[in-house]
């Protein structure tokens, strides 16, 4: 990354900045861990070195350079930092954009909200709460879905099941948590018709805590005395493992269980231990992912995203070609979200301005991000529009069921707008 920055900063093109702003550091309770911020910057480098030396996403004029913007273990010093962003746009090389963003809390809401004032436009990488977007906050862009576009895609999952589920809503009552909270709300809208027990409240972790011990054996209880099969979990990952711990041991052991979430990739492939105990207490975790690893294997009938294979190929290229280094999903979200920041940027050049352009000029192109200016990431053709605010239409929404069982991704997923 230093690297090529140097080389725009040499070469003396016209050059344009774009801010990666999220959580560099890492303490005992932080909301990202350094596997997916390492995934994160390896992501958007991919992205800077396609637009950059290709014409992937445009003209690749002007050139761009990536810059870290640290907010933060616990985004304590987003407003310094956001601060330093906004006297960045006024630079000879101006800042232009901010991608990245990728905790939904209240500090990601207050800087979004700032940046807008100023005219900064965004794209958020993993920010999945639903209002954190376009149409609260001009200018908000997202490159994963929001917490309802992964709802609907459970949603087909579940239509599609042979025997209709059994489903209990099981949800965190700690305030406030955009994530959580939009999660829950996005469950009852959409996938209410299948609740039939009566909805579970825990007190769980703020973003980065640990799992309390014990929190967790009343709400399993009551999930098999309702005769649950299917269980709506929303909560942060560490309340999770501790609820899929505490399911090991119900009381109805003999019931298969699914257990339905949405996340940003799949980190829990790593887990041998848990994939091992999902199976043996048969448990199926249902994410509603931003990736499938297997998009690589589909065969020539099954849909996948267009662009994944450019992606994976630039991936292997700029960084490694280890597969499992795409698991986790934060690749793959960061390098989309640097790939809309850079088409908006080029999308300027049909504006003939003297210098280079400024945050003011990529802003007013945002909602003209369709059609002909569609962008080919990794993730699917997305485009942006008035009508659906600053969700990626376009976007493919896999479902994966864990222990995965099949080499074939799913046959048709879900995808934002079809």
């Amino acid at each position: 990354m230093a690297a090529e920055n140097a080389r725009v900063a040499e070469e003396g093109a016209t050059a344009v900045r774009v801010a990666f702003l999220g959580t560099l550091t890492f303490g005992d309770v932080s909301p990202m861990d350094p596997g997916r911020i390492r995934g994160s910057l390896e992501g958007a480098y991919t992205a800077m070195m396609r637009a950059n030396h290709s014409h992937d996403f445009g003209d690749p004029s002007p050139q761009i350079q990536l810059v870290l913007a640290n907010m933060g273990a616990r985004q304590e010093h987003w407003e310094t930092v956001v601060d330093d962003l906004v006297a960045m746009s006024a630079e000879p090389v101006p800042l232009v954009a901010v991608v990245g963003m990728g905790v939904s809390v209240e500090s990601t809401r207050s800087a979004a909200e700032r940046l807008a004032e100023n005219q900064i436009p965004m794209v958020s990488s993993a920010v999945t709460a639903d209002g954190l977007d376009h149409f609260e906050i001009p200018g908000l862009l997202r490159a994963a879905p929001s917490n309802s576009e992964y709802v609907r895609a459970l949603r087909d999952y579940l239509d599609e099941l042979e025997e209709t589920p059994r489903a209990t809503l099981v949800y965190d009552t700690t305030e406030p948590d955009l994530f959580v909270s939009t999660l829950r709300d996005a469950y009852r809208a959409r996938l209410g018709q299948y609740v039939t027990g009566q909805a579970q409240e825990f007190s769980g972790t703020t973003v980065g805590d640990d799992s309390r011990s014990g929190l967790f054996n009343t709400v399993t209880l009551n999930v098999c005395a309702a005769g649950t099969d299917t269980v709506l979990f929303a909560g942060r990952t560490p309340d999770l493992n501790a609820f899929l711990d505490s399911l090991t041991a119900r009381a109805c052991a003999d019931t298969p269980m699914r257990v339905l979430f949405v996340v940003t990739g799949l980190s829990a492939l790593a887990d041998e231990e848990l994939m091992a105990t999902l199976e043996e207490s048969r448990i199926t975790l249902v994410y509603a992912s931003g990736i499938d690893p297997r998009w690589a294997n589909g065969a020539s009938d099954v849909d996948v995203p267009p662009g994944y294979a450019a992606f994976r190929a630039a991936f292997a290229e700029e960084v490694t070609d280890d597969p499992s280094a795409l698991d986790n999903g934060y690749a793959l979200v960061n390098h989309d979200a640097f790939a809309v920041a850079a088409s908006a940027v080029r999308t300027t050049n049909a504006m003939e301005l003297d210098g280079p352009p400024l945050s003011t000029d990529v802003f007013d192109q945002l909602m003209l991000l369709n059609s002909a200016h569609e962008i080919p990431a990794g993730a699917g053709m997305l485009s942006y529009g008035p009508e659906r605010g600053g969700e990626a239409v376009g976007r493919y929404v896999p479902v994966v069921e864990l222990p995965i069982d099949q080499d074939q991704p799913q046959e048709r997923p879900y995808v934002i707008g079809r």
